[in-house]
């Protein structure tokens, strides 16, 4: 309870530029479970994946393959599906197919991490705004009560500031998080470009009626 009365007393100090930061807040915290259990999903095991559709391939089996995809959960087997079900197209329609299916999956990876850069660079705003409000009504009431000594000006002060540091503690968190999913989505969009030419690869072959490297198929590890 003392706890909660804290937090009122300071949010009532802050004013209501610290409802809008306690907004932007639980806003940002539901973006990032979101991304974390979306990206979480998408995770798949691409060197048996792509064994497992290479052995088809090579087998003249494209049924197969395109069976082993749809049995894979994520976002790779569905762009590898996509590519599948065109493999009996020459390799610039298959390469255009697939980077159609990159694209438009890329776009769902970046989901909603606009609204986490917006809110790194708004926040700071929103604080600076509130301490600007609040260090005019503590001047004004210091004109008000007659009454300019350090100490209550400097009470005020330290009460305006609050958003201040509220909005930069928000902006830094949300740079942070905004960095590290980039740098996850980058890795992950890296990973389906290489498996998305590796298929190309595989169909490529499996067309022009040769023999399918085991190395497109059986990735040797590093």
């Amino acid at each position: 309870m003392n706890l909660f009365s804290g937090f009122m007393q300071v949010m009532h100090a802050g004013g209501w530029d610290m409802w809008v930061l306690l907004g932007m807040s639980i806003i940002l915290v539901a973006i990032v479970i979101e991304r974390a259990v979306f990206l979480a999903a998408q995770r798949t095991d691409t060197r048996s994946l792509l064994r497992a559709i290479g052995q088809k391939v090579a087998a003249n089996d494209l049924p197969g393959a395109i069976k082993v995809a749809q049995s894979r959960r994520g976002m790779l087997p569905r762009v590898l599906e996509f590519g599948l079900k065109r493999g009996d197209k020459n390799r610039a329609d298959i390469t255009d197919a697939l980077s159609i299916a990159l694209m438009e999956h890329l776009n769902a990876l970046e989901r909603n991490l606009p609204i986490i850069g917006t809110i790194a660079v708004i926040a700071p705003f929103v604080g600076l705004a509130g301490t600007v409000l609040g260090i005019i009504r503590a001047f004004q009431d210091i004109a008000l009560k007659g009454n300019s000594s350090p100490a209550v000006v400097a009470a005020g002060v330290s009460i305006a500031l609050i958003t201040t540091f509220t909005g930069l503690a928000i902006a830094i968190i949300a740079v942070v998080l905004f960095n590290y999913f980039k740098a996850k989505i980058k890795s992950f969009n890296g990973e389906l470009i290489v498996a998305a030419n590796q298929l190309a690869e595989m169909l490529h072959f499996h067309n022009t009626g040769q023999a399918i490297p085991t190395d497109l198929y059986q990735p040797s590890r590093r």
